[in-house]
């Protein structure tokens, strides 16, 4: 009998899995922050709740929809030229290049959040711009209008796509 009862719960969790009936946000394996790409990102597990923003915490973030729940959506990824990233010149430049895209990607949007900012990612010195050059990811993110450190989670796109 409980061979019996193990089997039909194994059969039915099969079928439960094999049907589709995961939770409604299930989010990729984590992704390592240098290799993202355009598209929408929790920092956690948890898209549905606000992320607080740490140095230590922004290195695996979890591709998912940007219909559905999420902290931070890259918007443009590209170059830089600075020698030294450590260096106020690469911090700049990495800036310069999310103003630009930023805009392209905003002008003309209506109900953006008021507290929605971006920020960008650049490799380390070292082994990470070995491997990963001198590349920058500009992310938007809509920061709590109460504390700064912590990223709400939103459900929409910034990055309109129109076709002609």
């Amino acid at each position: 009998m409980k061979k019996l009862a193990l089997l039909i719960l194994t059969g039915t969790l099969t079928l439960t899995f094999a049907a589709g009936a995961l939770p409604a946000q299930a989010l990729s394996k984590g992704t390592f922050y240098l290799e993202l790409q355009l598209g929408c990102y929790s920092a956690n597990k948890l898209p549905t709740k606000p992320s607080k923003w740490s140095d230590t915490n922004y290195k695996t973030l979890y591709s998912t929809n940007c219909a559905a729940a999420h902290h931070y959506e890259v918007f443009y990824t590209g170059k830089i030229k600075a020698k030294d990233l450590n260096s106020a010149a690469a911090k700049k430049e990495a800036g310069a290049a999310c103003d630009g895209a930023a805009l392209n990607t905003l002008t003309g949007q209506k109900d953006l959040p008021t507290s929605l900012t971006y920020g960008y990612f650049f490799p380390d010195p070292g082994a990470e711009e070995k491997k990963y050059g001198k590349r920058v990811i500009c992310f938007f993110r809509v920061a709590d209008p109460k504390d700064d450190k912590y990223t709400l989670s939103i459900k929409r796109t910034f990055r309109e796509v129109t076709y002609i």
